[in-house]
């Protein structure tokens, strides 16, 4: 079996084109004798373009050079084998098909990305539509027939990854401009080249004038925000017994969150949640009355979706509950001595943000909040809601 090839035309100088043929060796043989002819699909029959024997370095390194050169088209080439005898070998005789590819060395002047008018994309910016135009020159229409002699392929890099255009979107009438949307969801930070290669293989170069830079406008996010909470007990009756209710409604929480480490899958940070709850009860022949303070910091992750109108969180963390001057009153003026305590906490949440703009939005959240004391084990949950400002 042998493997022919003649994919790509190639430029040595210019208006001089050097095309090669080569094929996989098989043995100790005297010659090789190819027979290539042009595949016509209007016509039955094929017209023999080219025919050559090898010499004897052409059949040790099992490749010649084709001259003059094919035109552009389809071919199809027959290779014969002559043993050490000067035999044909029929047995070995062998054909493939390949295509020959009009070669134009493809440009990229300029890349801009049309929402900012820059070579950058800036993966927090809400309007994101992931529509680049490139100027240059030899942009030729992609091939989507697998039958043309002359297209152009496109293609963002950064060494590593290769991401395709989703669609394309326009060319120019003279192939200077080409218009294309990519998936933003695909994108990662970093410094990309947009490349053009054509059909023969030949690329366009990876210079300053063919970069698009994937960043974020904000390298950090700090998110200040304050509302409303309603605490439930879920668990350890002794706060109910006293108070004669598990849910205390005079209650807030204020909260800060700091994002450094944004990347497109989505975003890391640390915060501060803290709450107050006035606790107000009453028994058989008593009242009472304190202050309950939660104060935790937190590990958060973010993910953004709709284009960062809408951002999903997870946090937990660990910090103190403070039961703050909780005190028994008596007929006759009769008050218990204050009861202070802080004990350790833990704190797991979710939440998710909606912004209204790009800085103002509100947030929905829930956390549960378990607290470690030598009297009790409370755990208790937390449904909140708050408007927020991010800087």
């Amino acid at each position: 079996m042998f493997s022919f090839f003649s994919a790509a035309q190639v430029i040595l100088q210019p208006n001089e084109i050097k095309q090669s043929f080569s094929w996989s060796s098989a043995g100790d043989v005297l010659k090789y004798e190819i027979s290539i002819k042009r595949i016509d699909k209007k016509s039955i029959n094929s017209k023999e373009q080219f025919y050559h024997e090898t010499t004897e370095e052409e059949t040790k390194n099992c490749q010649i050079y084709i001259d003059p050169a094919l035109p552009a088209g389809k071919y199809s080439a027959t290779i014969k084998i002559y043993n050490l005898l000067g035999i044909l070998e029929e047995a070995c005789t062998s054909s493939s098909e390949f295509t020959i590819y009009k070669a134009y060395q493809p440009e990229v002047h300029d890349v801009e990305y049309l929402l900012n008018k820059q070579s950058v994309i800036y993966l927090d910016d809400p309007d994101n539509d992931g529509i680049v135009q490139i100027n240059g020159r030899n942009l030729f229409e992609t091939d989507e027939t697998n039958e043309s002699l002359i297209y152009t392929d496109y293609f963002l890099t950064n060494g590593h990854l290769i991401i395709k255009p989703e669609e394309i979107i326009s060319y120019s009438e003279n192939n200077r401009r080409t218009v294309m949307r990519f998936n933003m969801k695909k994108l990662h930070v970093g410094k990309y080249y947009l490349i053009a290669r054509d059909a023969s293989g030949l690329c366009s170069e990876y210079t300053t004038s063919s970069t698009l830079n994937v960043k974020f406008k904000k390298w950090i996010d700090i998110d200040i925000k304050a509302g409303y909470t309603l605490p439930f007990l879920l668990h350890d009756d002794t706060i109910t017994n006293y108070f004669g209710t598990n849910c205390f409604p005079l209650s807030a929480f204020v909260g800060v969150s700091i994002m450094p480490v944004k990347c497109s899958w989505g975003y890391l940070g640390i915060g501060l949640r803290g709450s107050y709850t006035r606790a107000d009860g009453s028994g058989a022949d008593y009242t009472i009355d304190g202050n309950l303070i939660f104060l935790h910091g937190l590990l958060i992750f973010q993910k953004p979706f709709l284009n960062r109108r809408l951002i999903a969180e997870l946090h937990a963390g660990a910090g103190i509950t403070c039961f703050n001057n909780y005190v028994f009153h008596y007929q006759h003026n009769i008050d218990s001595i204050p009861l202070n305590t802080v004990s350790l906490s833990f704190d797991a949440g979710i939440a998710i943000q909606i912004f209204f703009n790009k800085r103002l939005f509100t947030e929905i959240s829930t956390d549960y909040v378990f607290t470690l004391n030598k009297d009790i084990l409370m755990g208790n949950l937390q449904p909140s809601i708050a408007i927020g400002w991010q800087f």
